[in-house]
């Protein structure tokens, strides 16, 4: 079996007409509730099949709306467990959560250094308000949305400078986790 080249899953696509990039949201946020792998390869694909501005647009409405459900998720199913448990000092990391909840999503937005799916159902489960939630995601999310359209437009052309600017783009992306890490340990503040 040969994988589709990028002009052919354009084509696919572009079956769907109009209702196309609302589909891929659609599928988008189902995917971030579920669970299910691979995002990545989902948010490249948006820039390939509807351009750098409309793929843009798109990644961002279904994480936002897939990110929303599972913070509310989170918040519907668990919260009330969660603070039946609280005791001690995860009360009171839960407490630091509800008043630096946006500077903290924001943080893990830009440095990805917790997967998105914990982010987003463990912050239904604190006390970190939606509305900061909200906003944190919408704003950390840009960066990557935009990197992801980019790079999935560039697929068409390939070994361009447009193409190696992608390339150039996504691992600086890639990077910033390593980087903040590596920081962090030689200042003596990670783990070993």
């Amino acid at each position: 079996m040969t994988l589709p080249t990028p002009d052919t899953l354009r084509l696919w696509i572009s079956q769907f007409g109009v209702m196309a990039p609302f589909l891929y949201v659609a599928l988008y946020a189902a995917n971030t509730v579920t669970l299910l792998p691979p995002i990545g390869i989902l948010s490249l694909s948006a820039g390939l099949a509807f351009g750098p501005a409309i793929g843009f647009l798109a990644i961002m409405a279904g994480a936002m709306i897939g990110t929303s459900l599972t913070f509310l998720l989170g918040r519907r199913l668990g919260r009330g467990f969660v603070e039946r448990r609280l005791k001690g000092r995860f009360k009171s990391l839960d407490e630091a959560l509800e008043r630096n909840g946006f500077a903290t999503v924001l943080f893990f937005r830009i440095v990805p250094i917790v997967p998105y799916e914990v982010l987003n159902y463990g912050s239904g489960l604190s006390k970190i308000p939606f509305r900061d939630y909200g906003l944190a995601t919408f704003l950390g999310l840009i960066p990557g949305a935009a990197v992801a359209a980019f790079f999935g437009d560039s697929l068409t052309q390939p070994f361009s400078p447009k193409f190696i600017a992608a390339i150039a783009a996504m691992a600086m992306m890639i990077a910033i986790p390593t980087l903040y890490l590596r920081v962090r340990r030689k200042t003596g503040h990670g783990t070993d």
